[in-house]
């Protein structure tokens, strides 16, 4: 499934140390759809080393979405947390469902940097619904979409676990990312400007950068004490993408939920006529 989803992956185009971390060095605390997959390619360059993001889970085993479903249920310990990201080899991570548990993680690694990646809160709505939205309303609001979901993944829990991270409420939070976007664009930026306040409310300033894509390397790299890059900061804007790749899903379930059965349907048909 994760071909049709995330067709993006930056981690493998880069040279990845041999080293195995032994704990998260960069905790990113920023929402989806805030120059999360630049960061991502960012801190993977800097680092050498793999940094957690959405497409992981799509692209995992049952252990990689157990974790977060239990984290979601309140059942994972700051000891569960440093297990999975060593078992699995991560040295930094962000976005959803990763960032949910920004307050979590950064309780569990209290060595890690955190960055808030950030963007025009009053932009920020439409490019939610615009990208990942356009995937998440087909996963909650269509019951043979769901359907055709869960045969490309069988792992238990995968049916349900794109509406229990909308539903997850984040520290300090009142309400869900889903209930943020849909909504609106008010109530989906007062949610973005809540957030913001409550990871630099809870962070202590020596240990949080807050960071704009627009910003480049300079105030990254001087945070994490990392030489600067030669080349430019990563610019990678995957909407298009998302776009692609959800127009296919939406061609695949209609084939399978429309086409083929009317297909077969005449077959049988004619066959018994015969």
């Amino acid at each position: 499934m994760a071909q049709f989803i995330m067709s993006e992956n930056v981690t493998n185009a880069m040279e990845l140390s041999e080293e195995s971390p032994d704990e998260l060095l960069v905790i990113g605390a920023g929402l989806p759809r805030t120059a999360t997959l630049s960061l991502k390619s960012a801190l993977t360059k800097l680092y050498k080393g793999k940094c957690y993001h959405m497409s992981e889970v799509f692209q995992g085993n049952q252990e990689d979405l157990d974790v977060w479903m239990n984290g979601m249920a309140g059942r994972n310990t700051a000891e569960d947390w440093r297990n999975y990201f060593k078992k699995r080899g991560f040295v930094s991570g962000c976005d959803y469902p990763f960032a949910i548990f920004w307050k979590e993680l950064s309780d569990a690694y209290p060595n890690a940097k955190v960055v808030l990646s950030t963007r025009d809160p009053s932009t920020w709505h439409r490019s939610v619904t615009e990208s990942i939205w356009l995937f998440n309303s087909l996963a909650r609001n269509s019951p043979t979409f769901k359907l055709m979901l869960k045969i490309f993944d069988m792992r238990k829990g995968s049916e349900r676990w794109i509406e229990s991270i909308e539903a997850a409420k984040p520290h300090g939070m009142k309400m869900g990312l889903g209930q943020a976007i849909e909504g609106g664009p008010e109530v989906a930026r007062q949610f973005f400007l809540d957030w913001e306040e409550s990871v630099r409310n809870t962070i202590p300033a020596d240990r949080l950068l807050i960071h704009s894509a627009k910003e480049g390397w300079e105030p990254l790299c001087n945070f994490l004490g990392k030489p600067i890059p030669e080349e430019p900061y990563p610019r990678v804007n995957d909407t298009d993408s998302i776009k692609k790749d959800v127009a296919n899903l939406k061609k695949m379930h209609f084939m399978m939920f429309y086409v083929a059965p009317a297909v077969l349907s005449a077959v049988l048909g004619y066959v018994f006529l015969m």
